[in-house]
């Protein structure tokens, strides 16, 4: 295997790691009622279901090839008995015939795609000092954490005071951030380091979608501290964001296509039976 499909493999399970981390998180609420579930294939791919988060983000199958084909009418199975047509995800680099034949015969398209970047861990971007970062260390900064994400007021507690004393805060190579600073809009954002790979999932502010670049920086910086070879992230294709990315020295490494169902996103896949 080249250096380079290493490092692309190394990405891709450190990503998978990470919305492993999250899915586990969210159904450790009292009685899970996000209706979390998820099906790990194998290192770097898994499937995500979430019954009361209806949307993409929480309810797709992350690092879909060629040699896991068989797995997806199962999956689109266990989707359809949760009433969820999930967004199906495939890696440029993975590309593969029969798998992209078998996603067209069961009514999904490519609706959009993403860029995958990396850089060496410590890339400037911005002063990791500014901004008004704050590192969460605590269950009250968690619960806030979580509120930025879309968690109503009263899940993020009960999910702050799960993650708190289990060890899971600040465990496993997670890093959770915070900016509060006045004037500006409240973000959230995380770092997950793994095996030498450090991922910065895109930062969640209450406005705004722009790169915020001490933020970036911090978690950049944080990675390498904490023995990162490299960072990466992710953009929409030719997007502001990735146009940044480009800037602070970061570079394409694969492309993800988003399949989405004909359908739409909820009810039983194309061709499913019907009451």
């Amino acid at each position: 295997m080249s250096q380079t499909l290493r490092r692309i493999r190394r990405i891709v399970e450190t990503q998978t790691a990470y919305s492993l981390w999250q899915a586990e998180t969210l159904a450790d609420l009292a009685g899970n009622p996000l209706g979390i579930a998820w099906r790990q294939l194998d290192a770097g791919a898994i499937a995500l279901l979430a019954r009361a988060l209806p949307g993409p983000s929480h309810n797709r199958v992350v690092g879909l090839r060629g040699d896991l084909v068989a797995e997806v009418e199962p999956l689109l199975a266990w989707y359809a008995e949760a009433g969820i047509r999930p967004r199906l995800e495939t890696i440029s680099t993975y590309d593969d015939a029969a798998l992209a034949g078998a996603l067209v015969q069961r009514g999904y398209y490519q609706s959009g795609f993403q860029v995958v970047l990396a850089a060496a861990a410590g890339v400037a971007g911005g002063d990791p000092a500014a901004g008004g970062i704050e590192a969460v260390d605590g269950a009250g900064k968690l619960a806030a954490y979580l509120e930025l994400h879309g968690l109503a007021a009263r899940h993020a507690g009960e999910a702050a005071r799960a993650a708190a004393p289990s060890g899971r805060l600040g465990a496993r190579g997670i890093s959770l951030y915070l900016r509060r600073q006045q004037g500006r809009p409240p973000a959230a954002a995380a770092l997950f380091v793994k095996d030498g790979i450090g991922y910065c999932p895109p930062a969640t502010a209450t406005q705004g979608s722009g790169l915020d670049g001490a933020l970036f920086s911090r978690r950049s910086a944080d990675a390498r501290h904490a023995g990162a070879e490299w960072v990466c992230t992710e953009a929409d294709l030719m997007s502001a964001r990735q146009a940044s990315l480009t800037k602070m020295g970061f570079s394409a490494v694969f492309i993800r296509a988003q399949w989405s169902s004909l359908g739409g996103g909820l009810g039983p896949p194309v061709g499913a039976g019907r009451d």
